[in-house]
């Protein structure tokens, strides 16, 4: 960094509103380039024109700005602005009260009636955020139809992609993917860690997380003071047509409508400590099956059940992985028959920094939209299923609990096959434990038994229903795929009564035979 003066000009301050002189004594300009009478700097200048610009009457509009600076444009929206509104994140305190002079906001979880805000603004804030896609809905959820999120964050221009850098997981710990860097805190000693370095891919995930549409507005303006670095303005903007959840709604759960305004807040308390979306597709099987459950006094208690055992089965796939991978490879995993993202919410932080794709017949939409995770189309024949790469883990929850003979071993045999050499599969079915849920099943010679009358209520249930299978007809069906091995066997290991199973793919490309190797051998 050049320790002399290296610029200096005159020019017009788009905070100030008069002619000045910027000068910077460093020739890191982002930080350093001031106005010598309000000492802003270029992005603060930048936003600042943005606003000016494309909201010429902003005195008069309802603002939001969540961790406002000391300096900059921030005090000039709190001193100009009748509607501004400030909020910081104080963990711990009552959201939604005076705390300091400000309004105790977390980001993920606002407290804000919906449609309150004709503009939100942050300066420098989403690199911080641990759950962008969140934050983005929140904010979408608490503008105006046509209201706007005005805001700058560092942009790498040499980044296609944006990378995560670390993750706060729910017992408050940090995974680190990257060397730990820190910004400046306004309200704290302690600065403010970086969670992610965006790409310039972000104005289409922007879209895809929120529905907002983006414009980027990029500056090189030496007589208003804006060059350097990062000086990139964002205008997301909430569509017309995107209203929020309307009033009135009752707690009448049907196949054809949305979740009630009721059920989505229960969706919300019980997601927010895993740190995780609280949106819930309406053709969510599962879901709708822990809801309707007699066996939970309340409906909280079932919603809660269903995240939280979403979680529990995350934590334990990436228990699993680390177990036989070594946990240190960066790995490429599919999850196969996702439904909805019950446990695919959870997955993409829980597996993270590994890759996770995930695959269902229905649910692809959501699944890439909503919850963020590439998804992959499948389809009713295992043979036409057409996978984008070999992955290094294949993971299929309840999925041949409900196969019929027809498709089971085939389905065994394609998921398999789409390993690389040396990946590990991992599996769930009904076993034995699982007949005291259904009286009526009899197992067949070869250890069996399918119902398609009791499935979940599936598209067509000739391809899916109920299905129980012996340890026995298992391990026939492994017996078939080249040099499968063993590598562990758990009886009722899963919600405490479907069968566990772990099979490798040999490293090698020549086949290493058929044989089966007993778990602990």
């Amino acid at each position: 960094m050049n320790q002399h003066s290296p610029y200096s000009r005159v020019g017009y301050c788009s905070i100030c509103e008069a002619t000045t002189k910027f000068a910077a004594q460093y020739d890191w300009y982002r930080d350093h380039l001031r106005c010598s009478q309000c000492g802003s700097i270029p992005r603060e200048r930048a936003l600042a024109l943005v606003l000016t610009r494309h909201f010429p009457h902003w005195r008069t509009l309802a603002i939001h700005e969540p961790s406002p600076s000391i300096g900059g444009i921030s005090p000039k929206l709190k001193r100009d602005c009748a509607g501004y509104v400030a909020s910081q994140y104080f963990p711990g305190r009552l959201l939604g009260k005076q705390i300091a002079g400000y309004r105790n906001e977390n980001l993920e979880l606002q407290t804000f009636p919906d449609e309150s805000f004709d503009l939100v603004v942050t300066l420098d804030v989403m690199e911080h955020v641990n759950q962008p896609a969140e934050v983005l809905r929140e904010i979408a959820r608490t503008l105006k139809p046509g209201g706007v999120y005005l805001f700058t964050v560092p942009t790498y221009k040499e980044r296609a992609t944006s990378e995560r850098r670390a993750l706060y997981r729910p017992d408050g710990s940090v995974e680190h993917y990257g060397e730990p860097e820190y910004h400046g805190d306004p309200v704290s000693d302690a600065n403010s860690l970086v969670t992610f370095h965006y790409g310039y891919d972000l104005a289409e995930l922007i879209h895809k997380w929120s529905g907002m549409d983006v414009e980027v507005v990029r500056f090189h303006d030496h007589g208003r003071g804006i060059i350097g670095d990062f000086t990139e303005v964002y205008l997301a903007t909430k569509p017309f047509g995107m209203a929020s959840q309307g009033e009135g709604e009752t707690a009448t759960l049907n196949a054809d409508d949305g979740w009630p305004a009721e059920v989505h807040a229960m969706c919300v308390n019980a997601s927010h400590p895993h740190g995780v979306l609280p949106d819930v597709h309406k053709e969510d099987l599962s879901f709708r099956f822990v809801y309707d459950h007699p066996g939970f006094p309340t409906k909280d208690e079932a919603i809660g059940y269903y995240f939280n055992d979403g979680a529990r089965s995350a934590a334990k796939v990436r228990k699993i992985i680390d177990e036989w991978t070594g946990g240190v490879e960066l790995l490429t995993i599919l999850e196969f028959a996702a439904g909805y993202g019950a446990v695919t919410r959870h997955a993409t932080a829980a597996l993270a920094p590994h890759t996770l794709h995930s695959s269902d017949v229905h649910a692809n939409d959501f699944l890439t939209n909503v919850l963020g995770v590439r998804s992959v189309p499948s389809t009713d024949v295992p043979e036409e299923l057409s996978l984008p790469t070999e992955y290094d883990v294949v993971f299929a929850l309840s999925f041949f609990s409900h196969m019929p003979r027809s498709t089971w071993g085939r389905w065994l045999q394609r998921l398999y096959a789409g390993l690389q050499p040396g990946g590990i599969f991992l599996f769930t079915t009904h076993g034995t434990t699982s007949m005291q849920y259904f009286p009526q099943a009899t197992l067949d010679g070869t250890g069996y038994w399918f119902d398609q009358s009791v499935g979940h209520g599936g598209p067509d249930a000739t391809r899916y229903g109920q299905t129980i299978t012996s340890k026995e007809f298992v391990d026939t069906n492994i017996a078939l795929l080249p040099g499968a091995e063993y590598l562990a066997y758990e009886p009722a290991g899963w919600w405490e009564h479907q069968d566990l199973y772990v099979i490798r793919k040999p490293s090698t490309a020549a086949r290493v035979g058929n044989r089966v190797k007993p778990a602990g051998e």
